[in-house]
C-alpha cells in the first residue's frame, strides 16, 4: 500500500481514568452476583460457625473470572445501611490478578448487592 492510501487507525478503546471504572470494566456484572452469593454463604456459615471467616473462592463460568474473598468485615450500622459488609477479594481476569475492596449491602428484598467496588488500597482500609 502506498502512503496516500494510508489511514490513521480508529481508536476503538478508551482510556480508563478512574479506579471505579477499572473495577467496572474488569469485574463483570455476573461476577458481582457470584461474589455477593459467596458473601451471603460466608455470612450464613459464620452465623453457625464460631471459628470465624475462612477465605472463600468464587468462579464465574460465564466470564471466566475467578477469585478468593479473603476478608469480610461488618460495617458499623450508624450512618450506613444495616447489614452491610465490607470485603476484599482477588479477581483473576483478562487484565491480570488484582485485589479489590468493596461493600455489599442488602437491597429492599434483603438480597446482598455490591454497592462499591474499587481496586484495593491499604491506606483506605486503615482509614476506616
Amino acid at each position: 500500500m502506498n502512503n496516500d492510501q494510508y489511514q490513521d487507525p480508529l481508536n476503538l478503546t478508551e482510556a480508563v481514568d478512574t479506579k471505579q471504572k477499572v473495577a467496572e470494566s474488569e469485574i463483570h456484572r455476573t461476577d458481582r452476583t457470584i461474589i455477593t452469593n459467596t458473601i451471603e454463604a460466608a455470612l450464613t456459615d459464620n452465623a453457625t460457625t464460631p471459628s470465624g471467616f475462612a477465605p472463600m473462592a468464587w468462579i464465574n463460568p460465564i466470564s471466566g473470572n475467578s477469585g478468593t474473598i479473603t476478608s469480610l468485615l461488618s460495617v458499623d450500622k450508624t450512618g450506613s445501611i444495616a447489614g452491610c459488609t465490607d470485603f476484599v477479594t482477588s479477581a483473576n481476569t483478562v487484565g491480570g490478578v488484582r485485589a479489590y475492596q468493596g461493600r455489599s449491602c442488602p437491597d429492599v428484598h434483603q438480597k446482598m448487592k455490591i454497592i462499591q467496588l474499587a481496586p484495593f488500597q491499604a491506606e483506605q482500609i486503615a482509614a476506616q
